[in-house]
């Protein structure tokens, strides 16, 4: 499964950086990566790297735009490997070194770190690139497979607190988020919305 999404994502573009970006994130996550971590892992980074390649390609993002949302989009969660509770900051300083070793121009880093800084779930995206990096991170929700991801989720974060939650509790803080969360663009709002309202259903149930 994780090599047909591979194929699918770069056979389309053969750009050194985002290459590179794969290689060492999936070297990053395979030696450093908390056991806990059951949903913010290579599986969940390669949904975010492919949808923000197909929400990318139908807003025809230029080749740059294109290179620093998919280079974002490997290196969001890459902070779990250091701190979970402070993973954003960790990615920046992830990505920073990783762009600094492949002499990347200092003008460049920013829109990368600001990519990263939009999955924070208070942050509001400015730009499309933030936009859709945001919709991709949380697609699961308009899943057809929600529960599976949410199950993961649910064992990640009853590892990390040490707490166990009944199915009631853990749906209540789903509800929640469902309804504090909304899709950015008018493309992921097509695609997800429907199934996402299903899932909300489901969990009201």
């Amino acid at each position: 499964m994780v090599k047909e999404i591979l194929m699918s994502i770069f056979e389309f573009d053969s750009n050194p950086l985002i290459f590179e970006s794969r290689f060492y994130v999936t070297g990053l996550f395979n030696n450093y990566l908390p056991v806990i971590c059951k949903f913010h892992n290579i599986h969940h980074t390669l949904n975010v790297v492919q949808f923000c390649h197909e929400l990318g390609e139908h807003y025809r993002l230029t080749r740059t735009d294109m290179e620093k949302l998919l280079v974002a989009a490997w290196f969001h969660d890459t902070g779990y490997c250091l701190d979970i509770d402070n993973h954003e900051n960790e990615s920046v300083t992830i990505v920073s070194k990783f762009l600094d070793s492949h002499n990347v121009s200092e003008k460049y880093m920013p829109s990368v770190k600001n990519l990263i800084f939009a999955t924070k779930r208070l942050e509001e995206p400015s730009t499309l690139a933030e936009q859709i990096i945001c919709d991709a991170d949380t697609q699961h929700l308009g899943a057809e497979d929600y529960f599976k991801w949410s199950m993961l989720l649910k064992e990640e974060f009853q590892l990390k607190n040490n707490q166990e939650l009944s199915d009631k509790e853990w749906n209540h803080t789903n509800i929640s988020f469902f309804n504090s969360h909304r899709y950015f663009t008018d493309y992921a709002q097509r695609m997800w919305g429907e199934q996402k309202l299903k899932n909300l259903n489901q969990l009201k149930g």
